[in-house]
């Protein structure tokens, strides 16, 4: 039976391996490379640094990128870092440990439901959850999502343990380091104090207010991601942590582009997919109307009310719907097992119900395959040009609309500008903050004709140029 268990545990890992293997030899130019290069320039300064874990550093400052930048708990980054120790400075292992964090949610995910479910309730809800198309992708970038997403599915899965047998202190630990960590690398992952609040009070009732443990849990748990936080606001802006931001962020709440997005858009297609969205409804309803398993709908409503309130945030990057890929799976998988159980007796619907079945993953691997595709490719040579004509200090000002991604790339300090979206004197004062070159693609970004064009030209020598890219040097005037 132990072998079993075993082999079990090992196909889901294998499964979840195999699902996220496409583009993971890809350079970090694919769909969301911003958010990407951001997270390995950090490991890559780490690396390059000395491991000062408290002083992450993103090269988007000019000559203060030295300086601290206020990110968030940069774990991931870190550990990262220490891959480039031990193997070389590669992309592949930020995805590598991004797969391995993905695979280990997978095993979690299982875990937890088997204390719930049956077998199949629980195998077939984590294979759903390993091919829900948020899930594929945005586990296997280099992001931090992939070991927020353990945290809150392995801190659930010891919250659980803890309360089965509350003398078991150590189960309480582990829950609780593993939900400090989510919070504290993507802070609004504290709507998970929602379930965990939930389970407490499902366990001891009104009596919960005299567990001790539970008060420090809670406290210790805030305290710690608030102090992280209150640190990080004191380096170089990175996160939108003051209040002023996160109130503009609130304003699109009364656009209703906000709830089609998110509610008739992202969530069917992304989190459950059309076929999925059926199962995920008679799943709902079979778990938590009629097994009354309400943990499983606070855990839902949670993620809806964390949806809700990171606002703006949450609008413009996909990536934030990752946290309904496990509770999502949960209710597609008790769907397809509970119709499977009362309706696949006839042969037409058991053909109706495993082409629904089957449209699940293949609707996945539809919807995102142009987010493999590449682009910018030309950087890829440019950072040999750069090498070759200028030192690792020189500091470079790029045309670019994304901040990290031409600096991570070229492998060089500076700052970034989207000359479209900028006047002359902002491109002059930026200069003169010691830029030594000046990047541009040849795209609709740039033209000699207009303003900022002819200045560079009339004012600066290009050292290189092809049909992809030029590079003025700025370190004397024609």
């Amino acid at each position: 039976m132990k072998n079993k268990s075993v082999y079990i545990l090992l196909s889901i890992v294998l499964f979840s391996i195999i699902m996220h293997l496409k583009g993971i030899t890809s350079p970090l130019l694919d769909f969301h490379a911003w958010r990407q290069t951001q997270t390995a320039m950090i490991a890559r300064n780490y690396y390059e640094n000395g491991f000062k874990f408290f002083n992450p550093q993103v090269d988007w400052y000019g000559q203060e990128s030295n300086k601290r930048a206020g990110t968030e708990f940069p774990v991931f980054s870190f550990i990262i870092a220490l891959l480039y120790k031990m193997f070389g400075m590669h992309d592949i292992l930020g995805r590598f440990l991004a797969v391995f964090f993905s695979a280990m949610s997978s095993v979690y995910l299982f875990l937890l439901l088997r204390k719930y479910f049956e077998f199949w309730y629980a195998y077939i809800s984590t294979l759903i959850f390993i091919i829900l198309p948020i899930n594929i992708y945005f586990t296997r970038t280099v992001q931090p999502e992939s070991i927020m997403l353990f945290s809150i599915i392995s801190g659930l899965y010891y919250f659980i343990n803890y309360l089965e047998n509350p003398s078991k202190i150590l189960q309480l630990i582990f829950s609780f380091v593993l939900l400090t960590i989510a919070p504290l690398v993507k802070l609004p992952s504290l709507y998970v104090l929602l379930p965990i609040g939930f389970l407490a009070y499902n366990k001891w009732g009104w009596k919960v207010i005299y567990r001790i443990e539970i008060w420090l849990f809670n406290i210790f748990l805030v305290s710690n991601v608030f102090l992280w936080y209150r640190f990080a606001k004191t380096g170089m802006d990175v996160l939108p942590l003051k209040i002023n931001d996160y109130i503009y962020m609130l304003k699109i709440l009364g656009q209703p582009k906000f709830w089609i997005m998110h509610f008739l858009s992202r969530f069917v297609e992304l989190t459950t997919t059309y076929a999925g969205l059926l199962f995920f409804i008679i799943g709902f309803w079979f778990i938590v109307l009629k097994k009354h398993l309400y943990f499983f709908g606070v855990w839902f409503i949670s993620v809806v009310i964390y949806i809700i309130a990171i606002g703006e945030y949450g609008y413009i990057h996909q990536y934030t719907a990752l946290p309904y890929a496990p509770i999502n799976a949960v209710f597609i998988g008790g769907g397809i097992v509970y119709a499977w159980n009362k309706y696949s007796l006839v042969k037409i619907n058991k053909i109706l119900l495993i082409l629904l079945i089957i449209s699940i993953p293949l609707h996945s691997l539809l919807r995102i395959r142009n987010w493999y595709k590449l682009s910018d490719l030309w950087l890829l040579n440019a950072k040999e040009d750069v090498s070759r004509i200028s030192e690792k200090n020189d500091l470079f000002l790029c045309n670019s609309k994304t901040i990290p991604i031409q600096l991570y790339h070229i492998d060089r300090k500076g700052f970034s500008i989207d000359i479209l979206k900028s006047d002359l004197n902002e491109v002059k004062y930026l200069i003169k903050k010691d830029m030594s070159f000046f990047l541009t693609a040849n795209d609709k970004r740039w033209s000699d004709d207009n303003e900022i064009g002819k200045y560079f030209i009339k004012n600066y020598k290009v050292v290189c140029e092809n049909e992809d890219y030029k590079i003025f040097d700025l370190r004397k005037k024609i």
